[in-house]
């Protein structure tokens, strides 16, 4: 099995991390840094495992399909998605090998949906949006809704630290997701909603506790009601510490989130790049010191509500502590298309394509935990 593993970033070390525990034979870890590709290469490399680095530019599409050459599938965690998902999908489709990314932006995902067609007449497969939220999440809402006889709501919610190891790609997608409108799914119809409305505080296990969340733009109310039949899906995020999500939605509405550029002494500025670069520094320089010692945990959490045998049901499923779980998801999504486990041809995002108990057998393997509750309405 040869995997080529694009991106030597926080979430391609994740994926890289678990796919030598999982002793997976040939490993090409690819990045336009290659001394940092090479450095997790050789921290990496095991007697049953060969590593190599490559370099690769995913602005250039032959540097893309030449690196992809002779693998079994292609695992991309380059970002921004807004970015580089449909450029790395498509170098994918004309290598013709099976892809796998963790695209988590909603126009990119649309994008990416569009070359199923494409994908399928190059008899590749291509699971999209294989990470933590999209991902995980998406197969937590199709096993729930598989124990429903009717769907009524699907409710994905995700709290995320401050202080992140993924770095700009991650600040990137944060000031997209709180920034205009996003979308969601109303009434069997796809609407459009502003970013940072309908605010409701969540009160998730110990060690978070109550966290404020509201609208933010994901893929998951585009992709579900594609393969769940379902009235209502919504995805709300917020971040903890619960101060600083606050001053991030005030930050970008001021115009800080902004790509039209704007003049500083004469030269161009883009408020967006300009705001990247300023949280990164700062989370760098004072990060810790800014949260005052709070102990910060990513927590998600999908409400799965409709009728069992006549009664109103629902199952939610909690997962605490997964700031890891996107790259492990990427790395067994990977897995799961090489051993054969997905056989569709096309572009499908995890519910279109993965059975849920199977993966989660994969999950519980590695030591992640999902809890479920289940609530049933009775007649006293």
């Amino acid at each position: 099995m040869k995997i080529v593993l694009l991106g030597a970033g926080g979430m391609g070390e994740l994926a890289l991390k678990d796919l030598v525990s999982s002793r997976v034979k040939q490993i090409v870890i690819a990045d336009y840094d290659k001394g940092k590709a090479e450095s997790l290469a050789k921290a990496y490399k095991t007697r049953e495992v060969q590593i190599s680095a490559e370099f690769v530019d995913a602005n250039d599409r032959a540097s893309l399909t030449k690196v992809m050459q002779g693998a079994n599938v292609v695992a991309s965690a380059i970002g921004p998605f807004s970015e580089y998902g449909v450029k790395v999908l498509k170098a994918a489709i004309e290598a013709r090998v099976d892809f796998v990314d963790i695209c988590d932006d909603p126009q990119p995902t649309i994008d990416e949906l569009n070359l199923h067609n494409e994908a399928k007449q190059a008899d590749i497969t291509a699971v999209i949006g294989m990470g933590n939220n999209p991902g995980v999440g998406n197969l937590c809402a199709k096993y729930g809704a598989q124990k429903l006889d009717e769907v009524e709501e699907i409710k994905l919610i995700w709290v995320h630290p401050a202080i992140s190891r993924t770095g700009g790609a991650a600040t990137l997608h944060a000031i997209g997701a709180f920034s205009g409108d996003v979308p969601s799914y109303r009434q069997g119809h796809w609407v459009d909603v502003p970013a940072g409305s309908d605010k409701e505080v969540i009160d998730f296990p110990e060690p978070v506790g109550k966290v404020e969340v509201f609208h933010s733009g994901h893929p998951e109310p585009l992709t579900i009601p594609r393969y769940i039949s379902v009235k209502n899906v919504s995805c709300k995020g917020g971040i903890v510490p619960v101060w600083a999500g606050q001053e991030f939605i005030r930050f970008l509405s001021y115009g800080l989130g902004d790509t039209e550029p704007i003049k500083v002494r004469g030269v161009p500025v883009v408020p967006r790049e300009f705001t990247v670069s300023l949280l990164e520094s700062l989370l760098h320089r004072v990060g810790k010191d800014m949260i005052g010692g709070e102990q910060l945990t990513k927590v998600s959490r999908v409400i799965v509500k409709g009728k069992k045998d006549g009664k109103a049901t629902s199952y939610t499923y909690d997962r605490i502590g997964n700031d890891w779980e996107a790259g492990i998801a990427l790395a067994i999504g990977a897995q799961m298309v090489v051993s054969g486990a997905i056989t569709e041809k096309g572009v499908f995002p995890p519910e279109g394509c993965i059975e849920p108990q199977e993966f989660f057998e994969e999950l519980k393997k590695r030591g992640l935990r999902i809890s479920e509750r289940m609530i049933e309405e009775h007649d006293l």
